[in-house]
Formats: C-alpha cells, structure tokens, sequence
C-alpha cells in the first residue's frame, strides 16, 4: 500500500490556503446555478454534497445558511476535474485511511411527511 508520504516526494506538499476572503454565493446565485444545471432541489443537495433536507436552508429564510468554502470546492472540483483525476484524490484519501467508496447510490428518496412549496428552494 502506498501511503501519503509516497506522493510528496515527487513534490513538496501544498497546504490548504487561509480562507480569509470568501465570499459565499447568496441564495440568488444558487437558484440561477440551479436554473444553468436544470436540477431539482435534490439534485443541488447531492452536488453541493448536503443532505437534501437542509438545501432549504441554504436557498431561503430570514438567515440563509451560506456554502461553505469546502463545499463550494467540493462541487466545483467534481464539476471540473475528471474521472481519472477524482479516482487519483479518492485513492490519495484511501493512502491515510480516510476510504470512500463513490459507487455506492445514494439511499431512496423518503417522500417528505410536508407537502413540499416548490422545486424553487
């Protein structure tokens, strides 16, 4: 088995930046990425890898809660980077134990005990 200490000898390790300038997209720019991606509520929720319970929580309300700087990474780098490249980090994280298993479906949607408002949120 390799380990993480096998990579970094090719290159110097990176560390995470600061997050000290993040700005988090509002709940306007969720629902026009949304709209761009033509997906469901759920849908966002698995992107932005929530639980799809708490996407409401992100798209409305008084206090809108923000994505956070990892998930919005998170999303993007699964948008961006390829098979072969999400295999290489999947198998990085499996090197020091932290071991994803991505071919799993998710579990079947439960209908809701409310009646839903809308896809919009």
């Amino acid at each position: 088995m390799t380990g993480p200490g096998d990579d970094t000898a090719k290159s110097p390790m990176r560390m995470t930046p600061p997050v000290n300038d993040y700005r988090a997209p509002g709940p306007r720019d969720l629902q026009l990425l949304k709209e761009h991606f033509g997906l469901t509520a759920y849908e966002m929720a698995r992107l932005f890898a929530v639980q799809p319970e708490q996407w409401r929580k992100h798209t409305g309300g008084q206090s809108p809660r923000e994505i956070s700087v990892t998930r919005a990474f998170f999303m993007a780098a699964f948008q961006v980077l390829g098979d072969e490249e999400i295999d290489r980090i999947v198998a990085y994280m499996a090197s020091f134990g932290a071991v994803w298993n991505t071919d799993v479906e998710p579990p079947s949607r439960t209908p809701p005990r409310y009646r839903q408002r809308d896809e919009a949120s």
